[in-house]
Order: structure tokens, then sequence, then C-alpha cells
């Protein structure tokens, strides 16, 4: 009888024991912070939970071709072709008909100019 009574006393003493070193102290429960976040979750600073944005694929735009050609003194200028590769733009210039040729990349830069 005396070891059942020793066996649930050294239970019992272990139990709280253990309850006693899972409590948090004073200056532990301080620290406990929780935060809000506004926007789209996987942007911006802090955490990432979605998948990260795919890399920007840089392509020529049309309309970033014509304009450029315009500011490069082409008058009327319009895309003529397009393929993977490069973007042709023609048009008017000093009276005589001119071709601009870009690359098919970011910020559309200058291959040909005639």
């Amino acid at each position: 009888m005396f070891a059942s009574i020793a066996k649930a006393a050294a239970l019992t003493a272990l139990i709280a024991v253990g309850a006693n070193t899972a409590t948090p102290s004073n200056a532990e429960a301080g620290n406990v912070s929780f935060g809000v976040y506004f926007g789209t979750p996987g942007y911006g600073p802090g955490p990432y939970w979605g998948p990260a944005p795919r890399p920007h694929r840089g392509i020529c735009k049309p309309r970033s071709a014509v304009n450029k050609a315009w500011r490069m003194g082409v008058k009327n200028p319009r895309i003529s072709s397009r393929n993977r590769s490069r973007v042709i733009v023609r048009g008017w210039r000093y009276g005589h008909k001119t071709k601009v040729v870009f690359a098919n990349r970011r910020y559309c830069p200058v291959i040909a100019y005639r």
C-alpha cells in the first residue's frame, strides 16, 4: 500500500514541477505580440506567405517601340514587323522613308537606324 501511495506522490510531484517550468514568468509574458498586415499576402516587407512573383520577361512592347521611334524624330511611326528577336518600325524623317529596328528586349534597344 505504501508503494502505491509513494508512486502517486512521486507522479504528482513530477507533474507539478513540469507545470511550474512550463508557465512563463512575468518578464516572458510581456513579450507576447501579434501583427496585422495589410495588402496581398506574399508581397512587401515581412514574411512571405505566397509564391514569389515571376521575374519580368524582357519584351519590347509595340507602344514603347513606336514612342521611342517618335522621340527619335520618326514621323508617323508604325510597326511593320515583329518577331521574337526584333521589332521593326517604319515612318518618315526629313521627307524620306526610314526604318528603325529594335531588339525585342526590355527598354527596346536600337539595333539599326536607316
